[in-house]
């Protein structure tokens, strides 16, 4: 039995849960905020961050371990290249993701979306035009060096790299933003395929049914 304990609008979780997607594996989700300080949850967590994946008892708590545990263990589409360079390359963008890139796209969904529509507070713009004049243009200069002109990031499949960039850019999305075809138009083809596919338009079903906005 497989459990991802966090929510799916993290965009860790997201990560693990396009990652089981792809691969067609059954699993069970248990929302959990991050910094849960439940003693149950903290024992499985000690970071206190999502997600964790419970697969039979056993337990992973960061994100990108869960991925390569689930490719190692479900070996059946694999998302981690075989090839050296081509594994390098992939692991390389997942972690850009992972942090540069999703850094700025989290940045816009906690002020525009998080924090006006969950928590009640207002957005600030300073810190929202800092991400738009500095953070955002930084990374998707560095993407647009990396898209090819078509097909997938990493060799001739989805891999992990397609996956963690993907997620980042349907966080931005949550916050209002999206990437202008005019300034980085390879990068913009790329999500316009990536974030058509049919699972990336299912979970983003899952994520926003029965959102009251």
């Amino acid at each position: 039995m497989l459990t991802v304990h966090g929510v799916p609008l993290s965009p860790f979780v997201r990560k693990l849960l396009l990652t089981l997607e792809y691969k067609g594996l059954e699993y069970e989700n248990v929302p959990v905020f991050p910094a849960d300080e439940s003693p149950e949850f903290r024992a499985i967590s000690p970071l206190g961050k999502v997600p964790v994946l419970d697969h039979d008892g056993f337990t992973v708590a960061d994100t990108s371990v869960s991925c390569r545990y689930i490719d190692r263990v479900f070996p059946e589409k694999p998302i981690y290249p075989e090839d050296p360079v081509l594994e390098a390359r992939a692991c390389w963008l997942e972690e850009f993701a992972d942090t540069k890139l999703i850094e700025n796209c989290a940045g816009l969904f906690r002020q525009r979306f998080l924090n006006p529509k969950f928590y009640n507070q207002p957005t600030d713009e300073a810190v929202v035009q800092d991400i738009l004049d500095n953070g955002m243009p930084e990374a998707l200069t560095y993407l647009e060096t990396q898209v090819p002109e078509s097909g997938y990031l990493v060799g001739d499949a989805l891999s992990i790299a397609d996956i963690a960039v993907v997620t980042c850019f349907i966080q931005a999305r949550y916050g209002d933003y999206d990437v202008q075809g005019d300034e980085y138009p390879k990068l913009r083809k790329y999500l316009d395929q990536a974030l058509a596919s049919p699972i990336v338009t299912a979970r983003v079903e899952k994520e926003t049914e029965g959102m009251p906005f």
